[in-house]
């Protein structure tokens, strides 16, 4: 499952160790049927971030930036309260859970969230990753109904049940961010419920193609209310192309990374929703060449997205007289942030390491 579009990060200094060995990152796996997914052996040094591969990856063109708050201080808003409340199935899990940094990602996410704005959009983050991670467990059925009451809990139709935890804390958290910003919340809250959608949608078992695919990943969650941006129908409609490819961008990305894990969780539990939904797989099988030749493939398709979108930028630019109104400069900005963000937490974190 992805949390923007998956969603986690994590951990406050991975460094990478000077003369480690190199690990075989992507080694080739059998091209094999979807149901012998991730037989290839493991691949993942534990040591080595992911990067460390046997080619080497083309150099970003985005611009990156880091919450003025820092990390630290976001971690001690949001942490104590996941560790007081959250029901962990155990300690083991709680401190896997928090070693993932979720708070050093967030910083690097959302770098132009508003200070009284951190603390509830970054736990709304954390809350989107555990629900992730609770529905790889379930099968079909069980995952729709808990879908439902999610998205019933998040709209407000429903009072949540106090007994459960993920139905409290996630609707204290809507009605906070209602209070703060009612418009906004709205369309966040409409977003993350479309997230959710395109996550456990039946439709996502019968995907075949890398277009319709992609149309699933273009979710966004929380930016807009975090900066406190407000754009009119018009400069929206201008973003269109921009959000398009910005969140192509991060799915794939996302996708590249992750494989592994997804492909190794789903041998394990094979539930409907772990079943990898991913452009590698989908790649691979239209074209016949290995999972590891997809990966280099696709982060090359996210290295030409960077150039359409700096090159939008500057014709959205152009467009209307060289200059933005500053809310959406900021938005444009927002959005550069965001991809830079993804590449750099899923190099880093121990979530797609093995």
């Amino acid at each position: 499952m992805h949390f923007f579009t998956r969603a986690c990060a994590r951990q406050m200094a991975f460094g990478l160790r000077i003369g480690a060995p190199k690990p075989r990152l992507f080694e080739v796996p059998r091209n094999s049927p979807f149901k012998q997914v991730a037989t290839s052996p493991k691949r993942y040094s534990s040591e080595a971030p992911l990067h460390h591969q046997l080619y080497e990856i083309p150099p970003s063109r985005l611009e990156s930036k880091i919450h003025p708050l820092g990390w630290e201080v976001i971690q001690a808003q949001t942490e104590p309260w996941l560790d007081q409340h959250w029901e962990f199935a155990s300690e083991k899990d709680k401190k896997g859970f928090f070693a993932l940094g979720m708070s050093r990602a967030f910083s690097q996410f959302f770098p132009l969230t508003l200070d009284d704005r951190v603390e509830m959009t970054c736990k709304l983050h954390y809350l989107i990753l555990l629900i992730d991670d609770q529905l790889e467990k379930m099968d079909l059925l069980e995952m729709l109904s808990y879908r439902n009451r999610v998205m019933q809990v998040a709209r407000g139709q429903t009072k949540p049940d106090k007994e459960k935890a993920y139905e409290w804390m996630l609707f204290d958290t809507f009605q906070l961010m209602k209070s703060t910003d009612e418009a906004l919340a709205k369309d966040l809250i409409e977003g993350f419920c479309a997230l959710l959608q395109a996550q456990t949608t039946e439709d996502r078992m019968s995907v075949k193609h890398l277009g319709p695919y992609l149309e699933h990943r273009e979710v966004d969650v929380g930016r807009t209310f975090g900066a406190d941006l407000h754009l009119h129908p018009a400069e929206l409609s201008q973003t269109a192309a921009l959000e398009s490819c910005a969140f192509r961008f991060m799915g794939v990305l996302n996708d590249i990374y992750s494989w592994d894990r997804e492909s190794k969780v789903y041998q394990v539990h094979p539930t409907d929703g772990s079943r990898p939904f991913s452009s590698i797989y989908i790649l691979s099988q239209e074209t016949g060449l290995s999972y590891t030749a997809c990966k280099r493939l696709m982060y090359a398709y996210c290295r030409e997205l960077e150039i359409v979108l700096k090159q939008s930028s500057e014709d959205l630019r152009q467009e209307n007289g060289g200059t933005l109104r500053p809310e959406m400069d900021k938005y444009t900005k927002g959005l550069e942030y965001l991809m830079s963000g993804i590449e750099q937490w899923s190099q880093w974190t121990p979530r797609y390491r093995q």
